[in-house]
């Protein structure tokens, strides 16, 4: 089976139980780690591109990822930056709040010469998001450098598009990197926001060459736009506890069904159970559900 290749940070979770409970629970993150951790653990191939820093925080992350079965032999030790960390605060009504701790974090001095030729090797898919473009500039050369060199190795492109205005990054080569990619993953907030679409019609008709558009509409679900025909594939019923990673575990799920071979529609059930259960546990990707986890909602045909 070809490789899911992932260009980005990694970043430390710690997880805070609400007040007065003093609890901390040291998770892992980053948007496109976690859809790294989820595919690899529906038995996809999966290798990541990125930075930690030369630290005990760096030190987990890798072991996590090296644990997850995760190719981690592309990721560089930095000891020019630390480790990036975000807090996980979670409220006792209500969603958490995020607070990130990433400036000149080592994941944020990712580069373009930090990839490899051996990154590219037997890769079918990869995937960047829009995080990866605004975190840095350097961070952006080398997921737009990743994508030009996987595309001339016949691999496919997918986007998570991750619209984060606090970061400040420009919208741009978002959108630019949007309407060349195969696979698009995007929230009906973003869809409203980055792309001016009201509906996942509407953005499949914005993205008219992305062959496979996604849209996740939280509560009730996804969309998927394929071949001309928008289907929708509703939510799990399931109850929440954290929903933090849940767009990242669907499209893990996703990316790994469609290098199994599965048609989009079987890829986007799978990719929407498993941001469902995800949502059982506290955390991001200490939370994502096994194979046989997902196997169990979705079945075997």
């Amino acid at each position: 089976m070809a490789a899911l290749g992932v260009v980005g940070e990694g970043l430390v979770e710690l997880g805070l139980e609400p007040p007065p409970d003093p609890a901390v629970t040291l998770g892992f993150g980053g948007d496109v780690a976690n859809t790294a951790v989820m595919a690899s653990r529906l038995g996809a191939a999966v290798r990541i591109a990125g930075r930690v820093g030369d630290d005990a925080l760096g030190r987990r992350l890798l072991t996590f990822w090296n644990g997850q079965g995760i190719d981690i032999r592309h990721v560089v030790v930095d000891p020019g930056g630390p480790t990036g960390i975000y807090v996980n605060e979670r409220g006792a009504e209500g969603p958490s709040r995020f607070d990130y701790h990433r400036a000149a974090s080592a994941g944020s001095r990712l580069a373009p010469g930090d990839l490899g030729d051996g990154f590219f090797v037997g890769l079918g898919i990869v995937h960047v998001s829009g995080i990866t473009l605004a975190v840095s500039e350097t961070s952006a050369a080398a997921a737009l450098d990743a994508v030009e060199r996987a595309r001339a190795a016949g691999a496919r492109i997918s986007l998570a598009v991750n619209d984060r205005p606090s970061l400040g990054g420009d919208r741009e080569p978002l959108v630019a990197l949007a309407h060349r990619a195969d696979v698009v993953f995007a929230s009906d907030e973003e869809a409203a926001a980055v792309f001016g679409a009201d509906s996942p019609t509407d953005l499949a008709r914005v993205l008219a060459d992305v062959a496979e558009v996604v849209v996740t509409k939280g509560a009730e679900g996804a969309v998927l736009h394929h071949a001309g025909v928008t289907t929708a594939q509703r939510a799990l019923p399931v109850e929440v506890v954290d929903a933090a990673g849940a767009g990242d575990a669907l499209a893990g799920a996703y990316l790994a069904g469609r290098l199994a071979g599965d048609e989009p529609l079987r890829a986007l059930r799978t990719g929407v159970a498993a941001a469902g259960l995800s949502c059982r546990g506290r955390g991001c990707a200490l939370s994502y559900p096994t194979r046989a986890d997902v196997a169990r909602v979705v079945g075997d045909g």
